[in-house]
């Protein structure tokens, strides 16, 4: 392969790459925003000069529209008030969505995910509408809001098209309140070529499958669109929600014989490039499998806190070596950080020891519990993206070393206190491609 030459070079007096720390590194970019060359300099010109140097973090679960919901869904109306009842407002809120409205809304959003140091979005898009829609154009203009506020803002997107048909297991119709999610699965396919159409050329975009979820997707219409996505796409992302709710479990279980991730690992064939989202309640044997076939596990530890979904077992995946990514979800919260403390802390609360994640001595539990979370996102998104090396995209987050968490600490140290106790206050730059995107407010 033709090496292409660097457009910019970045010098960094500490970066965090794949093994660990690494003092005094230039960091060279091309022109599609790839990293070209990583290499040990102390004295050699560059065009930028950052401190403390991390790589983006992904964000692998994102419904733009549900950020108008913050604020508004705090004050309960009876004892047992949960996600179901949550979601009737969710409902009404998706009614009033129109593209201008998604791409006004999802701009301010995507800025906000920058400046908290997401530099990858997986936009989980099952607001197509409410409109009838008898071919790809109204869900096309519903997606390309959220495209292009993502170009504008600056942040890249893995824009993720939503197949949703039915309202439960055994086919049961889509109720009115549903209907701005549904498509026909031809219209749906229309929507996938005409997005890829649109974006294949784009640095910044790229385009996965996600069916919403067994309860929303029948198997007719699942196969349909892996069958598409083998032909057309092989190798895209695909993203569902699975086993976020005992009582969709137990309704899975009840129409199908097999509870959800079990019916998946029948009838689909999962690998690294799947991203089961949320897997709250999935089991031993489940989570086995999944760690079996490759896949990511996205979860969303305060959305899934503020829905009162329950608590992945996370200690016990991350032990057993498997991907797990974040995400914002409901965009109650877009800060990475809030999300990976959060998954600790429910851990060793639940444990009542410290080193709930069994993780060693070789760098600290901020920096490790990060790492991972890149891994997992850069397998979930299918993207090269979450590592500072070469072949991957120059997406990075400088962190101040002169904040008052920052100062007299080595880098280790710096990584533990924006985990555990840091957020957006410590970021000093946000680089995606190595460029300063447009929407960054610092």
């Amino acid at each position: 392969m033709t090496e292409r030459p660097a457009i910019k070079r970045i010098a960094s007096e500490w970066a965090l790459l794949p093994d660990g720390w690494h003092q005094n590194v230039l960091i060279e970019v091309d022109e599609h925003g790839l990293i070209s060359s990583v290499s040990s300099s102390s004295s050699a010109t560059s065009d930028q000069t950052l401190g403390v140097v991390i790589p983006g973090m992904i964000n692998t679960h994102s419904h733009a529209f549900q950020r108008k919901l913050v604020g508004r869904t705090q004050r309960f109306t009876r004892a047992e008030d949960d996600f179901w009842s949550w979601r009737s407002q969710m409902y009404k809120q998706a009614e009033l969505l129109t593209p201008d409205v998604q791409g006004a809304l999802s701009l301010e959003l995507f800025g906000d995910m920058l400046a908290n140091g997401y530099t990858t979005v997986c936009e989980f898009q099952y607001a197509h509408g409410a409109v009838e829609r008898t071919n790809a154009e109204i869900p096309a203009l519903m997606s390309s809001a959220l495209i292009e506020s993502g170009k504008a803002a600056g942040i890249r997107t893995l824009i993720l098209p939503v197949l949703y048909q039915q309202a439960g297991f055994a086919m049961r119709p889509s109720e009115r309140h549903q209907r701005p999610f549904v498509l026909t699965t031809p219209v749906y396919l229309g929507l996938i070529d005409h997005l890829h159409e649109m974006y294949d050329d784009s640095d910044t975009v790229s385009i996965g499958y996600a069916p919403h979820s067994l309860r929303a997707v029948g198997y007719d219409a699942l196969m349909e669109m892996l069958d598409h996505r083998a032909t057309e796409h092989p190798g895209a992302a695909v993203h569902i929600h699975v086993s976020e709710q005992v009582r969709e479990v137990n309704e899975c279980a009840l129409a199908t014989g097999r509870k959800p991730i079990e019916w998946l690992m029948q009838h689909a064939n999962i690998d690294s490039s799947w991203c089961l989202i949320h897997a709250t309640h999935a089991t031993d044997p489940e989570l086995a499998d999944i760690r079996g076939v490759g896949a990511t596990v996205g979860v969303c530890p305060t959305t899934e806190a503020d829905l009162g979904d329950g608590y992945f077992p996370f200690a016990a995946h991350v032990a057993a070596n498997g991907s797990f990514s974040i995400g914002s979800d409901s965009n109650v919260c877009v800060s990475p950080c809030e999300e990976l403390r959060l998954l600790d802390y429910q851990s060793r609360l639940a444990q009542r020891k410290r080193n709930a994640l069994q993780f060693d001595s070789r760098s600290g539990t901020g920096t490790q519990l990060y790492q991972l979370a890149l891994e997992g996102g850069r397998r979930a998104s299918c993207l090269p993206v979450g590592r500072i090396e070469t072949g991957s995209f120059a997406d990075i987050v400088s962190l101040s070393s002169t904040h008052s968490l920052s100062r007299d600490r080595s880098p280790d140290e710096i990584m533990n206190a924006y985990v555990y106790s840091g957020g957006k206050d410590m970021i000093e730059h946000v680089l995606v491609g190595g460029q300063t995107p447009n929407a960054q407010p610092l």
